[in-house]
């Protein structure tokens, strides 16, 4: 059974991987699909705090969901036979299982060599010498029977394939050979099964459920190549493709772990207390415990009850979450890479990071290096210009630090710093609600003049 990966967004935040795992839980809850939770990305300091906490195992890591040569395997049972057999065995193993090409492997399933049927035909008639020792047929067939597979199999000039290798290149090396079948190894050699053209035209893409975004810029790579079957969000509606009508529920609320929640409470799921404080969590950061403006009546009443089910209290829990924060450990492009989205507007291409913490002050001396590796960054990615929102949650105010070429275009939307590009914008705290919004007016405009 081919898994459905359940995935949030790339640099994934707590609420990105309590949605992942929670809604995992859900769907597993009434469908018998395999339903594994991922990360598009190493997680952060808070999720592996909360996940540690609460007793979960940190979701898969998956980096890349484009179709590859494993995509195209089928799951049936691996026949093989190994280099010891006699050519008698192998003849009748062949028989026996109606088959024309075999690997051949050793007791670990490593891949040794290959063979099929054509090949022991001509090696019986090159014997035949073209005719000459036809007299002698018996006897050369019955040399030919006493030979060991390992003698005979095939070694060179073989086309294989890794596991991860894409199929587009695969393609190109099928139409480029006349095998009928290509061996699967993994990284390690072991053999994992065959495949042919045939299969190309069967091809299964990977299955994803996307919760917490829909733009293909944060989406797991490869995701244009991947089946989507659902996605809940809360963000703006983005740029993403479906080959079919999906389940697409996107609600202005501050957590996708309160739309989460909210199928398991309206459907009557059981969630254990260790899966409310995991959904209550991703609540609480992203609406930076109930005081961010994304912050709607729903996000509150849904937390009131996984507050009543787990146990913990919002204000208590929400500051051990945020207290674990070790900004000084990491390097300024760390920092900047660990909440950072990337927007497109027409061809402008641009980039919001955030970092919250409780003391504005913990980064004050570190802002000329920030904003030189956030110049690095715009060159590195071509972004036209970039902002990183330093949020102070009980303050409730952003300082906003702007860099790139085009970093005027924000500094006239939300007025002029200082000298070093700081910009302090009392009452800001959301990236989605009170920032994006107006630097995309902002593009709209300057793009209609």
């Amino acid at each position: 059974m081919k898994p459905i990966y359940v995935i949030g967004h790339k640099n994934p935040d707590v609420d990105s991987i309590a949605a992942a795992i929670a809604y995992k839980v859900y769907k597993q809850s009434s469908d018998e699909g395999l339903y594994i939770a991922a990360a598009a990305g190493e997680l952060n300091e808070e999720s592996n705090f909360v996940l540690e906490r609460l007793g979960f195992e940190a979701p898969v890591i998956v980096r890349n969901v484009r179709t590859t040569v494993e995509d195209l395997l089928d799951n049936e049972k691996i026949v093989y036979v190994t280099a010891e057999m006699t050519v008698v065995e192998l003849s009748n193993f062949m028989q026996q299982h109606r088959l024309k090409t075999l690997p051949v492997l050793d007791d670990k399933h490593k891949f040794l060599g290959l063979l099929t049927i054509g090949d022991l035909a001509m090696i019986f008639m090159e014997r035949l010498g073209h005719g000459r020792d036809v007299d002698n047929s018996p006897e050369i067939l019955r040399e030919i029977l006493g030979k060991k597979v390992a003698d005979i199999m095939k070694t060179r000039d073989l086309v294989l394939f890794e596991s991860q290798e894409s199929v587009a290149e695969a393609k190109k090396h099928m139409m480029a050979s006349r095998f009928r079948n290509y061996p699967v190894v993994d990284e390690e050699n072991r053999y994992l099964g065959m495949i042919s053209r045939y299969d190309l035209l069967g091809m299964k893409r990977k299955k994803v459920i996307l919760v917490d975004h829909n733009e293909e810029k944060q989406a797991v790579d490869g995701v244009e190549e991947a089946e989507i079957l659902e996605i809940i969000d809360h963000h703006r509606v983005g740029d993403l493709q479906t080959i079919m009508p999906i389940y697409f529920h996107n609600e202005p609320v501050g957590s996708t772990c309160t739309l989460v929640a909210e199928r398991f409470l309206n459907n009557s799921v059981y969630f254990s207390p260790d899966l409310a404080g995991l959904m209550l969590s991703g609540i609480l950061t992203d609406t930076m415990i109930f005081k961010s403006p994304t912050t709607t009546a729903k996000d509150r009443r849904v937390a009131a009850e996984l507050e009543r089910v787990s146990g913990l209290s919002p204000l208590e829990w929400g500051k051990q979450i945020y207290s674990i924060s070790h900004l000084e450990q990491h390097s300024e492009e760390e920092l900047i890479s660990e909440d950072l989205k990337e927007y497109v507007s027409g061809n402008t291409i641009f980039a919001i990071a955030q970092v919250e913490t409780v003391d504005l002050g913990r980064l004050s001396q570190r802002k000329d290096k920030l904003i030189n590796a956030m110049n690095r960054l715009c060159e590195r990615y071509n972004y036209a210009f970039m902002c990183l929102m330093v949020t102070d949650i009980f303050e409730e105010a952003t300082e906003l630090i702007v860099a790139g070429e085009r970093s005027d275009l924000v500094e006239e939307v939300f007025g002029y710093g200082d000298t070093a590009g700081r910009i302090y914008l009392h009452g800001v705290m959301s990236r989605k609600k009170q920032v994006v919004p107006v630097i995309y007016e902002a593009l709209r405009k300057e793009q209609i003049i």
